[in-house]
Formats: C-alpha cells, structure tokens, sequence
C-alpha cells in the first residue's frame, strides 16, 4: 500500500453519573435505555456513540462487499481520555511509534454538528477542531507574616489579602486578546453563508488588522465561550491558606490554570503573572505546578488540505445536505486524545464527530450533564457518516455513500 495509515480515535471511558434514588437522571444513567426516540445513558454523547458507530460503519463496509481498502485503517479505543489519556492513547502511540508507523492523518473527537447554526447563520455548521489550546498551571506561593487573628492587621498585609490582591488583579487584567488560526480560518469558512453583507464582508477579511482587533474584543465580550478561543484564558481552580480557626495563616498558594492560544510558549503564563507582582514584591514566588504535563497548543492543521477535504467532503455528502451545511474549522479549547498521536502523524489531526446538537434546546448541558441522549436517528446517520469517510479516507471515492444500517 502506498498510502501512509490512517487512524480514528474515541474512548470508552466517561465521567461518573449518580445513580439511584439520589440521582436527577429520569432514565438510568447507565441502562442504556431507549426512550421515546433517544439512547439514555453516560457516554451517549460523550463518547462511546462515536466508538458504536465506528464499529458498525466497519462492520457494514465488510458486508458490502467492501474492495480491498488502499491504505491501512486503525481504530484506537483509550480508556482514560477523560484523565489526560496517558495510559490509553499515549501507550497505544508508543506501540505505534515503535513498530515503526507514520499516520497520514488522524480523525478524533471535536467539533459537533451546531444543527440549529449561530445567530445571523441560520444553517448547519459542521465544526472541524484543527487545534487544540495548550495547557500550563502555576502555583502562586504567597508568604508573610501571621500571627493570632484577635488581632489582625489593618493594612492588608495578610496573606490572604495579598493572595486577594493577586487573584483580583488577574481577574480584572486577562490576558490580551487575539485573532489567531484556525479562528480566522472559521470565520473564513462561514462568511460566503452569511446573508448579512456588511457581516460577510467582516468575516472575510478579519484576516486585516483593525477588524481582527475589532473582531477579537467583540467576541471577549460576547460569551465565556467565545472569549476563549480569542485570548489565552486563566482561572484559578485552587487556593489553600490557613490550619487554624484562631491563627493568621503565614503561608498561602493560588494555583492557576492556564490555556494557551496557538502562539503563545509555556513561558507566557509565567511573564503574564509577574506583571502583577509589582505590589506584591517579595511576597510571592511562582513555579510550575505538577500534575497534568504543560503543553504548548497543538500546530494547527490546513484547512485546505486532501486530508481536511475527505472529512469534509464525507460530511457534506451525507448530514442532510438539503438543509445546507458548512464545514468549519474550529480551535478546540479542550483536550483530546489525539494529542499523543502528533508525533506520528505527517498531515494533520482533525477533530470531528458527527453528533448532531442544538444549542437552543441546551444539548449542550447534557454533555457530562443530567440526561445524556442521542436521537435513535442521529445515531445511525453518524453510521453513515463514518461509512462514507472511511471509504474516501481508504481511497474508495467513488463508491456510494449508503449504508444499509439495521433500523432500531
């Protein structure tokens, strides 16, 4: 075979769901249970659907008679995606590496199917993630003087105050922002669907300075959402101080987390935090935290690539096309498990799956949420999906994209 391997990616991990009678659910989370049209259960958005229905688009290709693909295909399955992968995806790379394998190209989760578009594009967007945010935490380790708290000093000086002081200061001074790909490749992508002209004529040139500067501050303003794919974002997720009901704690720590925008180095969040220690000197010290590894944002892969074209092209020809879609790049500001096969892979990662969700009905809140579901036929056309994309991704481009998936 000619052509280098290609892989698709899901996990069969989830995060946990309370059951019993203490649970919220109104099906048990994980029964699995059919009702009224939806699959019920953990996992059935993210992201055991994806695996399902990757083994039934394989499964369905052999019974068809399926010619002799013209590339390898893999299928790899983590286990603990939803902890960082390492001991998943990271071991199956380290296999792959060592047998001495280079993927062509990676198909993983990311992006869904926004059914019911974005306001002032009232059409289906397919969102294609063709990078991923980077990641990097930092401990804030404050010290001072404590002392019994019958007493406590009047000038702010206490550890916590200053670690107040710090946190406010972040919060009230974020990072910069910045229009950056694939962000500008998204609003590229969207903008020859935008009935608006003055819009359209925005979204096609916010590759120019002032709109891009215009662009990115009206989205920092716009949602926590669409903030973070303009800026790099930084939350505090812990702070510790203090033992004792009666004691002035002498030590403090805030730990932040960072994630970074494509461009910006692990030394960012560093350089960003020292800008805020001008009225703090000598009380605090920064320094890497341990736990999950830093990393930078992952390259961002073309969007005008063969291999951007075959997702593509698999989702156009079979997601209800008389709706009309687009296809979309997109910067994911989460994690995936493709991240462990960068390093095998010569022609990009594109982070896809075909789940159809509507944002006005809040199918996003249900993604590790109460009452995960799929419709019954969303499931099976993300079947279908899957089938036409492994055939053109195997060099099958002209066959038919049907399936003849068992009804449920």
């Amino acid at each position: 075979m000619s052509l280098k391997p290609v892989l698709f990616v899901s996990h069969i991990d989830v995060v946990p769901a309370t059951e019993g009678v203490s649970s919220e659910w109104s099906r048990p989370p994980y029964g699995g249970e059919i009702f009224d049209n939806y699959i019920y259960g953990r996992g059935a958005m993210d992201l055991k659907f994806t695996v399902i229905a990757l083994l039934e688009a394989v499964d369905e290709l052999v019974k068809s008679g399926w010619a002799q693909p013209e590339r390898t295909l893999y299928l790899a399955f983590g286990h603990d995606e939803e902890v960082g992968g390492d001991r998943g995806a990271a071991t199956m790379a380290s296999l792959l590496a060592s047998r001495g394998v280079t993927l062509d190209f990676v198909v993983d989760e990311g992006g869904p199917i926004l059914v019911d578009g974005l306001p002032s594009l009232l059409l289906q967007i397919a969102l294609m993630g063709t990078a991923e945010k980077g990641f990097n935490s930092i401990i804030a380790n404050v010290s001072g003087k404590g002392g019994h708290a019958m007493a406590p000093p009047t000038d702010h000086s206490t550890v916590p105050a200053s670690m107040s002081a710090l946190v406010w200061s972040v919060d009230q001074h974020p990072p910069a922002t910045h229009l950056v790909p694939p962000v500008t490749h998204f609003m590229k992508a969207l903008a020859p669907a935008c009935p608006n002209p003055v819009l359209r004529f925005v979204l096609s040139h916010c590759e120019n300075r002032f709109l891009g500067y215009l662009l990115a501050k009206l989205l920092a303003r716009s949602s926590a959402n669409t903030a973070a794919v303009v800026r790099t974002t930084v939350g505090v997720t812990r702070m510790n101080a203090g033992t004792a009901d009666n004691v002035l704690p002498d030590t403090g720590a805030v730990l932040f987390n960072f994630r970074l925008l494509p461009g910006h180095s692990l030394d960012y969040p560093l350089q960003y935090l020292q800008k805020h220690l001008s009225s703090l000197s000598g009380k605090v010290k920064l320094q890497q935290a341990g736990g999950q590894k830093a990393r930078e944002a992952t390259p961002v892969s073309s969007p005008s690539s063969e291999q951007f074209n075959i997702v593509a092209r698999a989702i156009y020809e079979t997601v209800h096309p008389e709706q009309g879609i687009v296809v979309a790049p997109h910067l994911m500001t989460g994690a995936s498990d493709s991240r462990h096969y960068l390093d095998i892979t010569a022609n990009g990662v594109y982070r896809f799956f075909p789940l159809f969700m509507n944002l006005t009905a809040g199918d996003v809140s249900r993604v590790h949420g109460i009452d995960e579901r799929i419709k019954v036929d969303d499931f099976l056309q993300a079947i279908k999906v899957y089938f036409r994309m492994i055939q053109l991704a195997c060099g099958d481009r002209n066959a038919s994209s049907g399936t003849n998936t068992r009804q449920t």
